[in-house]
């Protein structure tokens, strides 16, 4: 059975048909397109924000290490820089009569309990310390002290970078022994038949900044004498 032709009704119904859907598809893709250039318009809005926090950020670091080198740090008691101006401070004056000196300025002396080793101990900040021994020799020679040194050393199997330094007009033995969480400065000198030793402990890092005022501290010590019985 043969299928009769479309007629012009219905040919104009399937071109309308299909330049609707044309439309359709056109508009679709437009509006595709349009979501992709504003999603893409958000990615460059968050980019760009990010960069201008980041340069920002940048700046404001920038500005705060300037501002943290332009200060100068607020001096603790008891630093360098106080032990310093403190060199012409009231003297520490050994009840025995055995030694005096300017101890480190607002250094606070330690109660000592009864048989303490050392006459006299000053504790200052960052755990630091100052420790004084004096005692009675028969008449030991300085090369004796060195000698006696050297074997404590060999015998104690310890590295203590032996050297040589003066407290005032006495030749003094200086060390340095570096322990687990402190270094210290140890100085040993005779002055007649009184052997002292003073020992400086403080954390390893900042003992190179406080040897040298140690030192000049030193140079405040004087020794005592023994008071011969009549």
């Amino acid at each position: 059975m043969a299928t009769d032709p479309p007629t012009p009704s219905r040919r104009d119904s399937f071109a309308t048909d299909a330049a609707r859907a044309e439309r359709r598809q056109r508009e679709a893709n437009l509006r595709k397109d349009a979501a992709r250039q504003r999603l893409r318009l958000v990615f460059m809005l968050f980019a760009a924000a990010a960069l201008v926090a980041l340069v920002m950020d940048a700046r404001n670091m920038s500005r705060r290490l300037q501002t943290r080198t332009a200060q100068q740090p607020t001096p603790r008691k008891g630093d360098v820089a106080d032990i310093e101006a403190g060199m012409h401070d009231a003297r520490y004056v050994d009840p025995s009569g055995l030694f005096s000196l300017v101890p480190p300025r607002h250094w606070v002396k330690v109660k000592q309990p009864p048989g303490s080793f050392f006459n006299v101990v000053f504790q200052g900040p960052h755990g630091m310390d100052m420790s004084i021994l004096v005692s009675v020799t028969n008449g030991i020679t300085f090369n004796a002290l060195v000698d006696n040194l050297r074997q404590r050393e060999r015998a104690l199997a310890a590295e203590t970078h032996l050297d040589f330094a003066y407290v005032g007009p006495h030749r003094a033995v200086k060390r340095t022994v570096q322990l687990f969480r402190s270094k210290l400065l140890l100085l040993d000198f005779l002055t007649g038949d009184l052997a002292h030793h003073v020992q400086f402990s403080t954390p390893p890092e900042l003992f190179d900044e406080y040897e040298p005022v140690f030192l000049r501290l030193m140079q405040t010590y004087e020794p005592g004498r023994i008071l011969r019985a009549p």
